[in-house]
């Protein structure tokens, strides 16, 4: 993988999911963002049995546009740009929002609505959902929200903590992240997230189907925070 993560993600995705590599280390600040930062990615959809599909890969780029907006009844919003890495004519950015809070915890808008889409797993309208919670003690656990329209099947997050270090470029130098991961289970996904908290960093987004059915793999290859 072009982000040469030393953590083993490689290209089967779902074995490497269960837990991290180390207990030990402290847990990520609250990440901070400035407008104008770009986080370069590595994507590939995921098939059926837990593998990244080579032919799949693309190269979308983020682009922070406020650090500070309000959104869907919240405020402190952080509000990014997706640029796909072939942009077609008449094709606009989507637009993640994301809360950076100061306990370390991250509240995404439509994350579970969105990884429900990308696997095939059912549809959902856009919450915020709390899909990091690293103000809690690794092996700690959340309810991250629910990912059915009953409101029935929870979405439970785990902090797995300490996941090694990430090698991916930082403002044009190769530089090592330290990874801090979570887990998101229910019976419908299988999600993970790894970020860093200095340099602020997104390192890994797996959203899979819990039924095998598929879903996606970013891993971050280049940041530039100004």
């Amino acid at each position: 993988m072009a982000a040469a993560a030393l953590l083993a993600w490689g290209a089967g995705c779902r074995q490497n999911s269960t837990g991290p590599l180390a207990q030990a280390g402290p847990e990520p600040g609250p990440l901070a963002f400035t407008a104008g930062d770009s986080l370069t990615f590595d994507a590939w959809l995921i098939d059926g049995y837990g593998y990244a599909i080579d032919s799949s890969h693309t190269t979308p780029v983020w682009r922070v546009l406020s650090p500070n907006d309000s959104w869907a009844g919240a405020t402190g919003v952080t509000t990014i740009l997706v640029f796909p890495s072939q942009p077609g004519p008449g094709q606009s950015p989507d637009t993640l929002r994301f809360r950076f809070l100061p306990s370390g915890d991250i509240a995404e808008f439509g994350f579970i609505a969105e990884a429900l889409r990308v696997t095939g797993s059912g549809t959902l309208p856009p919450a915020w959902d709390r899909i990091a919670a690293f103000s809690l003690p690794t092996n700690g656990t959340w309810n991250a929200g629910t990912d059915d329209a009953a409101g029935l099947d929870s979405l439970t997050g785990t902090v797995l903590g300490d996941q090694g270090y990430f090698v991916a470029g930082f403002n044009g130098v190769r530089n090592a992240f330290h990874g801090y991961g979570v887990e998101l289970t229910s019976q419908n996904l299988d999600c993970t997230i790894v970020v860093s908290g200095n340099p602020p960093a997104m390192l890994v987004i797996r959203e899979e189907s819990a039924y095998g059915t598929g879903g996606r793999l970013l891993v971050m290859s280049a940041l530039v925070h100004r």
